[in-house]
């Protein structure tokens, strides 16, 4: 990797959004809260002064990206091999993100942060559930203040996702979340059980650059508790981590699901 630096050129200024949706899209790239479940509470990012930050890791690892401003600069870092080369498995916060935030450390010696958005006609605060969005009910367990559009902010509190005892009931379109190891609360949704992931007559075309550990798709179901998967009839395993995948080749393949909620079926092709 090389570093590379150009002589600044001065663009014409042109709006392209409001100052409130600008507003917003700042606050959520200056949130550390919400970076610490992919980078962790100690990462690059994890800036005192409140500045915005956002990375990107291209496919197969041939470009890395942290582009951030505070309220005077806007830095942007490429890392990457000139001639196209992918590196090997690094990411944006490993390998552009280092040298990013020692830029931005050092120009906040002098420059400013970035200062909290204000309430207006056009753009409030509120409260809401952390779980779902809405406004807080006797079963949120968190809260979080986030800014809205003024006439976009939730109406309705959140007891509607909730049944009686407190377990979280969540529309059909979620079924596939609820069925992951990533739903650590425990919801569910109120459908029967089918195939998630991959969708109905998924088509996938295989990419010749990735390597064949990179080109695999996750095989979820809703209700997705002690399913057992077949695939051409040949039963998959679960990873060290409870999750199941099945790496893609070419052909036509049937997927089955199988648990006490019943069993569902896909086919699927790869080109």
């Amino acid at each position: 990797m090389r570093a590379k630096f150009l002589t600044a050129e001065h663009q014409p200024i042109t709006r392209i959004a409001s100052d409130e949706a600008t507003a917003i899209i700042t606050d959520i790239l200056c949130d550390n809260d919400a970076r610490q479940k992919s980078f962790g509470p100690h990462s690059p990012l994890a800036f005192e002064q409140r500045v915005a930050a956002k990375t990107g890791t291209s496919s197969g690892f041939r470009d890395a990206w942290t582009v951030g401003f505070d309220r005077e600069h806007t830095i942007a870092v490429w890392a990457g091999n000139f001639d196209g080369r992918p590196m090997r498995d690094t990411f944006a916060v490993r390998a552009a993100t280092p040298l990013w935030a020692a830029i931005m450390q050092d120009l906040l010696q002098r420059d400013h942060p970035l200062d909290p958005p204000q309430e207006n006609d056009n753009l409030v605060h509120r409260e809401i559930c952390k779980t779902t969005g809405r406004l807080p009910s006797r079963f949120s367990g968190a809260k979080m203040s986030e800014l809205f559009l003024a006439g976009t902010e939730p109406s309705e509190d959140s007891s509607g996702y909730f049944a009686t005892d407190g377990m979280m009931l969540l529309p059909d379109e979620y079924s596939q979340w609820c069925a992951s190891r990533d739903n650590t609360i425990g919801a569910h949704v109120q459908s029967d059980f089918r195939i998630t992931s991959p969708p109905p007559n998924a088509r996938y075309q295989l990419d010749p650059v990735l390597s064949p550990s990179q080109q695999m798709i996750e095989l979820t179901a809703a209700f997705g508790g002690d399913v057992k998967w077949f695939v051409n009839g040949a039963q998959v395993s679960a990873q060290d981590n409870g999750r199941f995948f099945w790496q893609l080749a070419p052909g036509q393949w049937n997927l089955r699901a199988i648990s006490r909620f019943g069993s569902a079926e896909e086919t699927i092709t790869v080109e």
